[in-house]
């Protein structure tokens, strides 16, 4: 398989850059070789556990000078990495550089190693599965990157878990407001080939998610409680310990997005055309909303506007009309509307300032921006 894909490179590569000597470089794409897939199967790999591999490839078999330029592979839980190995067994980084100083000498070989590590993956049952990736590589006679050829990487593996969750292999808080917590339940046992299996302690990476473990029938109950923390996305990693004697511990992926008690979604913004002459009629002004929700469960979902405003502080409000009406079975959301009643001249920007009490607050500011529609 390596001399048919050393054969193949090199006739490709070869023919690119050294039809004609050292005269100018090609500037249009040239026709790049079709290299059959570096492969490997990692086999079933039981979750938890780790596997690697090592394709080695003397790049001075392709009959030009190559610079080996990264590694790119698809699956969450791998990981790929290229670096250049002497023969005395010396290493150096491959730092991405197309220089030709990066390409290899004559007494090195191209190491790409691919790590699996099933931990990134939810402890569930995988079949044995393709995932793909590709090397890029650079002739130093290549000036411009347009004769860089990818040689492909195509790896199988499947996962066995020795547990069964159901039905939440991870906890996804998805949104945990500042006032609140984020709480799921799920059931964890062994499965057939490991009945009986006992579970705990339970540790976190992140003390912002805990975990209780409840007995259940065959099994236990784990109950995930989550505190927002900094407004932004979260990660965390809760494993619970069995008695394996493989000292086999559920790693249980936690994601969150900690967001404000008042939010407007999918963006705090309003922005529309308009007609500046003459009020818009309904359907106009149909499309014209953003959801607007107080988290907070301590208060009424109810909210009012405080005030219009432009971004020059002159006050807008006698020039839109705004409706903030509930949404049905969404107790702590409703839906803000602004129609353009009149008054206006030139585009406005400015915000469209809602409260919770009155000049009190607390405020959730929506941006408004209003173009003129040519009549």
């Amino acid at each position: 398989m390596r001399a048919v894909i050393l054969a193949a490179v090199c006739a490709g590569l070869v023919a690119a850059c050294s039809d004609s000597g050292p005269g100018p470089v090609p500037q249009g794409p040239a026709k790049r070789p079709t290299l059959p897939a570096l492969e490997h199967d990692f086999g079933i790999i039981p979750h938890g556990e780790k596997r690697e591999h090592e394709f080695e490839l003397d790049l001075r078999k392709l009959g030009e000078p190559i610079v080996p330029l990264r590694v790119h592979f698809d699956c969450s839980c791998g990981l790929a990495e290229m670096k250049l190995r002497h023969r005395d067994g010396r290493e150096r980084k491959v730092d991405g550089n197309p220089s030709a100083d990066q390409a290899a000498s004559p007494d090195e070989t191209l190491i790409v190693r691919l790590v699996i590590d099933t931990n990134g993956k939810e402890a569930v049952d995988l079949p044995n599965t393709p995932s793909h990736g590709f090397i890029v590589l650079q002739p130093t006679c290549d000036l411009t990157g347009n004769l860089r050829v990818n040689w492909p990487i195509k790896v199988t593996f499947g996962i066995d878990a020795p547990v069964v969750l159901r039905p939440f292999a991870a906890f996804d808080f998805v949104k945990v407001p500042l006032s609140g917590t984020g709480e799921l339940i799920t059931e964890l046992r062994g499965d057939e080939a490991h009945p009986g299996l006992k579970f705990g302690p339970v540790t976190t990476d992140d003390p912002r998610v805990s975990v209780a473990i409840e007995p259940a029938d065959d099994g236990v109950v784990l109950r995930a409680r989550c505190q927002p923390g900094d407004l932004g996305n979260h990660r965390a990693i809760v494993s619970i310990a069995t008695n394996l004697a493989t000292g086999y511990s559920v790693h249980i992926l936690a994601t969150w997005k900690t967001v404000p008690d008042l939010e407007a979604t999918p963006v705090s913004k309003i922005s529309f055309l308009a007609d500046l002459k003459r009020a818009q009629n309904a359907a106009e002004a149909a499309g014209q909303f953003v959801l607007v929700t107080d988290h907070d469960q301590r208060r009424t979902p109810e909210f009012a506007v405080h005030q219009i405003v432009a971004v020059d502080g002159r006050d807008l409000t006698k020039s839109f009309e705004v409706e903030i009406t509930p949404i049905p079975g969404q107790e702590r959301q409703h839906r803000l509307l602004v129609r353009y009643v009149g008054g206006l001249t030139e585009a406005v920007r400015g915000t469209v300032v809602l409260t919770k009490d009155g000049a009190r607050g607390p405020f959730l500011p929506v941006d408004l921006v209003v173009f003129p529609k040519n009549s």
